[in-house]
Protein backbone atom coordinates (compact mmCIF):
# COMPACT_ATOMS: atom_id res chain seq x y z
CA UNK A 1 0.00 0.00 0.00
CA UNK A 2 1.27 3.16 -1.30
CA UNK A 3 1.60 5.84 1.98
CA UNK A 4 0.51 9.45 1.50
CA UNK A 5 2.76 11.62 3.12
CA UNK A 6 1.67 15.37 3.83
CA UNK A 7 1.87 18.17 6.18
CA UNK A 8 -1.27 19.40 8.13
CA UNK A 9 -0.44 22.85 9.28
CA UNK A 10 0.40 24.91 5.99
CA UNK A 11 -0.89 27.59 7.45
CA UNK A 12 1.52 30.60 6.67
CA UNK A 13 0.76 32.20 3.05
CA UNK A 14 3.91 32.66 0.85
CA UNK A 15 4.62 34.05 -2.54
CA UNK A 16 7.12 32.59 -5.17
CA UNK A 17 8.57 34.44 -8.15
CA UNK A 18 11.34 34.28 -11.33
CA UNK A 19 13.36 37.10 -12.56
CA UNK A 20 13.24 38.00 -16.01
CA UNK A 21 16.23 39.87 -17.60
CA UNK A 22 15.00 42.43 -20.52
CA UNK A 23 16.97 44.96 -22.07
CA UNK A 24 14.92 47.82 -20.49
CA UNK A 25 15.28 46.13 -17.07
CA UNK A 26 14.64 42.83 -14.82
CA UNK A 27 10.83 41.72 -14.25
CA UNK A 28 9.47 40.34 -11.73
CA UNK A 29 7.08 37.07 -12.52
CA UNK A 30 4.60 35.49 -9.94
CA UNK A 31 4.37 31.79 -10.70
CA UNK A 32 0.49 32.28 -9.48
CA UNK A 33 -2.54 34.52 -10.15
CA UNK A 34 -2.44 38.70 -8.68
CA UNK A 35 -4.08 38.28 -5.35
CA UNK A 36 -3.53 34.77 -4.18
CA UNK A 37 -0.74 33.35 -2.59
CA UNK A 38 0.77 29.66 -1.71
CA UNK A 39 -0.04 27.92 1.42
CA UNK A 40 3.09 26.46 3.16
CA UNK A 41 4.32 24.58 6.00
CA UNK A 42 7.11 26.61 7.43
CA UNK A 43 9.93 26.50 10.34
CA UNK A 44 13.17 27.48 10.59
CA UNK A 45 15.90 24.70 10.51
CA UNK A 46 17.44 23.43 14.03
CA UNK A 47 21.15 24.15 14.74
CA UNK A 48 21.94 20.18 14.24
CA UNK A 49 19.95 20.42 10.96
CA UNK A 50 21.97 23.10 9.80
CA UNK A 51 25.44 21.63 10.69
CA UNK A 52 24.40 18.74 8.79
CA UNK A 53 24.43 21.34 5.77
CA UNK A 54 28.27 20.76 5.23
CA UNK A 55 29.36 23.08 7.50
CA UNK A 56 26.87 25.63 6.55
CA UNK A 57 25.97 28.09 9.67
CA UNK A 58 23.24 30.58 8.57
CA UNK A 59 21.36 30.54 11.34
CA UNK A 60 17.97 31.86 9.06
CA UNK A 61 17.65 28.86 6.76
CA UNK A 62 13.96 28.59 6.05
CA UNK A 63 12.13 25.21 4.91
CA UNK A 64 8.54 25.78 3.44
CA UNK A 65 6.73 22.58 2.12
CA UNK A 66 4.11 23.65 -0.35
CA UNK A 67 1.84 21.19 -2.70
CA UNK A 68 3.19 19.70 -5.22
CA UNK A 69 4.21 22.59 -8.63
CA UNK A 70 6.82 23.35 -11.10
CA UNK A 71 9.40 25.30 -8.99
CA UNK A 72 12.89 26.18 -9.99
CA UNK A 73 15.93 26.39 -7.83
CA UNK A 74 16.33 30.05 -9.34
CA UNK A 75 13.04 31.59 -8.04
CA UNK A 76 12.48 33.24 -5.34
CA UNK A 77 10.07 33.01 -2.04
CA UNK A 78 8.33 36.11 -0.55
CA UNK A 79 7.68 35.26 3.17
CA UNK A 80 6.51 37.90 5.99
CA UNK A 81 7.83 40.92 4.08
CA UNK A 82 11.31 38.86 3.59
CA UNK A 83 12.91 37.72 0.25
CA UNK A 84 14.47 33.91 -0.11
CA UNK A 85 16.62 32.53 -2.52
CA UNK A 86 16.32 28.59 -3.21
CA UNK A 87 18.85 26.37 -2.57
CA UNK A 88 17.83 22.82 -2.21
CA UNK A 89 14.33 20.82 -2.45
CA UNK A 90 13.00 17.13 -1.56
CA UNK A 91 10.32 15.64 -3.27
CA UNK A 92 9.05 14.72 -0.37
CA UNK A 93 9.83 10.91 -0.54
CA UNK A 94 8.74 11.30 -4.08
CA UNK A 95 4.90 10.56 -3.77
CA UNK A 96 4.17 13.89 -5.69
CA UNK A 97 2.15 15.38 -3.35
CA UNK A 98 3.98 18.04 -1.92
CA UNK A 99 7.89 19.58 -1.98
CA UNK A 100 10.08 20.99 0.59
CA UNK A 101 12.33 24.30 -0.64
CA UNK A 102 15.35 25.14 1.99
CA UNK A 103 15.66 29.40 1.32
CA UNK A 104 18.10 31.85 2.68
CA UNK A 105 17.70 35.26 3.09
CA UNK A 106 18.81 37.77 0.42
CA UNK A 107 18.54 41.29 -0.02
CA UNK A 108 15.16 42.76 -1.75
CA UNK A 109 15.57 43.97 -5.22
CA UNK A 110 13.74 47.02 -7.12
CA UNK A 111 11.84 45.70 -10.51
CA UNK A 112 10.98 47.34 -13.65
CA UNK A 113 7.81 45.40 -13.67
CA UNK A 114 6.06 43.07 -11.44
CA UNK A 115 3.62 40.42 -13.46
CA UNK A 116 1.52 37.51 -12.08
CA UNK A 117 0.50 34.12 -13.73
Amino acid sequence: MLRKFSYPNKNRKILIFKEIETKTGVIKQYIHPEGTSIKAYVRQLSGNEQNSLEGVQNASVIEFVINQRKVEMDMFIEFQDKVYGINGDDDGEFYNTEIKLRGYPINKKTYTEIRWS
